[in-house]
């Protein structure tokens, strides 16, 4: 399993509303056309700080993508190296993100005392 998490701000310009609305009902379907090579494709929006001392959050939504093998993950790489493909990403884009503010990370996923990690084949490690 591979996991892949991007932390993405939304448009200055949008309420969070809207952004979600965006993200939700037009991007996410285009992701699902343009990029099916992920098992799970989750959106986690921010809600409200956990304190109330806690410093704001410089992004809006926590995106996951998981993927059930390095080929997936390669397929769907591969993919967004594609002109025609990351074009159409890159213009809807611009309808609702920030799209100099995003990163994304792949991550080591600890689940009850096991690691799974980034290319595991089995999906377990020590």
């Amino acid at each position: 399993m591979i996991k892949v998490l991007a932390f993405i701000r939304k448009r200055p310009d949008l309420d969070l509303a809207a952004f979600r609305e965006y993200y939700e009902q037009h991007h996410a379907p285009l992701i699902n056309r343009l990029l099916p090579y992920y098992q799970e494709y989750n959106r986690n929006y921010l809600v409200a700080p956990f304190r109330p001392d806690q410093a704001a959050a410089d992004f809006d939504v926590v995106t996951e993508l998981v993927f059930a093998s390095q080929a997936d993950h390669d397929a769907w790489r591969a993919a967004l190296a594609d002109p025609t493909v990351l074009d159409q990403i890159r213009a809807d884009e611009r309808n609702f993100l920030d799209q100099g503010a995003t990163r994304m990370w792949v991550v080591d996923e600890h689940v009850d005392g096991r690691t799974i990690r980034a290319g595991d084949r089995d999906g377990l490690a020590s």
